[in-house]
């Protein structure tokens, strides 16, 4: 057992998925290429709409859990997948869960909104204002309850924390451990870039685990240089929480591209959108607008360009529940 292993088995955690999400071939395969494609169901975590955040959930509200707390407190936009996850994920956990939204209260809640209202969250609707107001909002609404005797935890930053990211590490582990039961060889892993979390937990994992897999990260939001500070931001608080340093650099240990991002976040491409109705057609599986459409367009992209070669996979992160306020 690697030393990342170790600590991910003995850290403080909440259960809140099945493992693991199902790994299988993809419907489509290109012919004429060198190429096996895969799918990583990472829309299937078990727990609400599903998706990534549940992974860094099981982190977090572990943490939170060890220090007694009983509210959890997120932040984000109207259709944030962060928040109705959380809210759902608290529920499952017995845990008390408010959401600080930047937008007005609609007269008909839909997408992520509807989920949360389903599930009974108490949410703080601030109006249109900008994520640096939100947070300073959600820190002081913390430090209300803290000061009434509630013992608060926050999530912070969309889940993108060192502890957030941990998630992703632990997600490498079952990964390589399902490549070996199937006899997947070395596999590249396409993955989407946006504050960097799911990004550093797989770039993170992968170096630990002695790298069983090739990365390339798809930002959808930001620049390259930008997107690879994030991460190194977060890999550097993950090593002071596992106390294991990654031994390489980002730019060593992964391939970052931003060819595909578009106008940035929420933004869509011209072949992101198309992406998420052929994808459907031929998968039977749903894709959204914001992140894995656009992490499909570059995985395609490569194959065509003949960059990669042997079994590729894509990592559905999951979505589900802002598409339906998408169309």
């Amino acid at each position: 057992m690697k030393p990342i292993e170790r600590f991910l088995r003995e850290t403080d955690r909440v259960p809140l998925m099945p493992m693991p999400t199902p790994l299988h071939p993809m419907h489509y395969q290109p012919s004429g290429k060198d190429v096996s494609l895969l799918i990583k169901r990472d829309d299937m975590t078990g727990v609400g709409p599903g998706g990534n955040k549940i992974r860094s959930l099981e982190f977090l509200l572990g943490e939170a859990r060890s220090k007694g707390a009983s509210k959890i407190l997120a932040a984000g936009p109207e259709q944030s997948n962060l928040c109705a996850l959380t809210a759902a994920a608290c529920a499952k956990a017995g845990l008390d869960c408010e959401l600080i939204i930047n937008a007005a209260e609609p007269a008909r809640k839909e997408g992520n909104l509807l989920l949360e209202e389903l599930l009974g969250t108490k949410i703080h609707f601030l109006g249109p204002c900008d994520g640096t107001v939100r947070n300073r909002r959600m820190e002081e609404l913390a430090a209300a309850y803290q000061s009434a005797g509630e013992q608060v935890y926050v999530v912070r930053n969309g889940a993108t924390t060192g502890r957030g990211a941990l998630g992703y590490t632990a997600a490498v582990v079952e990964m390589k451990r399902q490549c070996e039961d199937l006899g997947i060889g070395r596999m590249t892993i396409f993955a989407p870039g946006g504050n960097g979390g799911v990004a550093a937990g797989l770039i993170y994992g992968n170096q630990l685990m002695g790298q069983p897999f090739r990365i390339v990260i798809v930002s959808v939001e930001d620049d390259r240089e930008t997107l690879t500070a994030h991460i190194r931001s977060t890999i550097s608080e993950a090593e002071e929480i596992t106390g294991l340093p990654m031994d390489v650099s980002v730019e060593q240990a992964a391939e970052i591209t931003d060819a595909y991002r578009g106008g940035g976040w929420g933004e869509n491409t011209k072949e992101s959108q198309q992406a998420v109705l052929s994808f459907a057609r031929s998968e039977g599986i749903f894709i959204e607008n914001v992140y894995t459409s656009k992490v499909l367009v570059g995985m395609m992209d490569w194959i065509e360009q003949e960059k990669v070669s042997g079994p590729v996979c894509y990592l559905h992160t999951g979505g589900l529940g802002s598409l339906f306020a998408q169309y």
